[in-house]
């Protein structure tokens, strides 16, 4: 008798296919309708369609492969110091200015555990979360998981920094207050629709990042979906719910041990399996500039249709450029330190930018440094310049054209 498969594991398959509207919607133009209800029926739940490069097939793997990485590590109740981590999850799809997508099934990935272990759920949705003395009054010893659902764009994660790697302090109205052991204690979950604010390597190391591809998604009038997609549209029925058959819990069952197990087996090597995180940093980038920023400098540091431009590959007076963007703006609250870092992200998010500072023009102090003559005391002063190099300036460099041959010099 063949095992029936985990119609759980079948909704992780679908959340994590990134490139689902390449497969499923960009159809070659030949095919008939037939051809192509046909192919979306055969591969319904395939992480690793036909259509997709070998590329895209190992990047959708190892999104899952992620998922069942953090399903283990959740549902298994031992806590080490050098695992403490919590998972952080989120959408993989890069909205128009960073807006807020969401409807992917985040969710419900911890939600199921629930039928698994014990779990509490805190709302995220309020920024001042742990302001409250007595948000974690329900938190006790036999509770596995803590999610901090659908947080805010502003929720202090790195107020629960000794939370995720220690102790947790329980306050409970009219009891005093007490320790609950870090090996004690449940492990805490995050989801959100935004990236995390903090991205500094102790925020990171304490991180376990999970993303769910938009293959669940509303369709609205702001969005270019065709349909909308729920996890009850794929399979007609609510997920371990009392429409479940026996067999169907024993599979979603046996799914949920073999990620333990699969946890197990690389428990002891320094592996955290996450995806692959180009489009978590995309859009931090986008964060850390904000519209006004991006349009500014998509102006001052515009190229034309012969890949120049007045501002490109060309040191800067880092100051002008600052002031030029607070002229612009009309904001004059923002520090060269928040320019600097909003420039880092115009710069990785530009397709035509290859670079910020060029290793090659800076000095020991990875700055670039230049005596500049002040256009009012006429005087030489030392100033901070930028430098964007071009993508295509850096190829020219990686790969020069050839000297012009010699001309042969004749004998007489």
């Amino acid at each position: 008798m063949t095992a029936k498969i985990s119609i759980y594991f079948k909704y992780l398959i679908n959340s994590s296919r990134i490139y689902w509207r390449k497969e499923l919607e960009q159809m070659p133009g030949d095919w008939t309708i037939e051809q192509i209800e046909a192919y979306r029926k055969e591969h319904k739940f395939n992480i690793a369609g036909p259509r997709l490069t070998p590329a895209e097939i190992q990047e959708q793997k190892q999104c899952l492969i992620n998922k069942i990485f953090t399903i283990g590590f959740m549902l298994h109740r031992f806590k080490s110091e050098s695992r403490a981590w919590a998972p952080f999850v989120m959408d993989n799809i890069v909205g128009e200015n960073d807006q807020c997508n969401g409807r992917s099934g985040k969710s419900f990935m911890f939600r199921a555990l629930s039928n698994i272990t014990k779990w509490l759920k805190l709302s995220g949705r309020n920024p001042k979360l742990l302001e409250n003395n007595f948000a974690f009054e329900q938190i006790t010893k036999h509770l596995g998981i803590v999610v901090v659902d659908d947080c805010d764009e502003y929720l202090p994660f790195k107020q629960f920094y000794d939370n995720i790697t220690s102790d947790i302090t329980i306050n409970t109205k009219n009891v005093s207050a007490y320790n609950l052991g870090f090996n004690e204690s449940p492990k805490f979950a995050f989801t959100t629709n935004y990236v995390p604010k903090e991205f500094d390597p102790s925020s990171v190391g304490r991180m376990l990042f999970v993303v769910f591809s938009d293959y669940y998604h509303e369709r609205t009038e702001e969005n270019d979906y065709l349909e909308k997609r729920g996890i009850y549209d794929d399979f007609g029925k609510n997920l371990l719910s009392s429409q479940y058959t026996e067999t169907e819990w024993e599979a979603d069952i046996n799914f949920f041990m073999q990620c333990v197990r699969f946890y197990l087996s690389v428990a002891n090597m320094p592996v955290k399996i996450e995806p692959r995180i180009d489009n978590i940093i995309f859009r931090k980038f986008l964060r850390d500039m904000g519209d006004n920023f991006h349009d500014w400098a998509e102006m001052y540091f515009s190229i034309d249709e012969n890949g120049n431009g007045d501002h490109l590959n060309t040191e800067i007076v880092r100051e002008e450029a600052f002031n030029a963007f607070k002229s612009f703006s009309g904001n004059h609250k923002w520090s060269m330190q928040r320019f600097t870092k909003a420039l880092k992200g115009f710069c990785y998010t530009c397709d035509y930018v290859a670079e910020l500072n060029p290793q090659d023009l800076c000095n020991s102090g990875q700055r670039i440094m230049r005596r500049i003559e002040d256009p009012i005391t006429h005087k030489k002063v030392q100033k901070e310049m930028i430098y964007l190099r071009t993508v295509a300036e850096a190829n020219s460099i990686k790969n020069p054209p050839p000297p012009p041959p010699q001309q042969e010099k004749l004998p007489f």
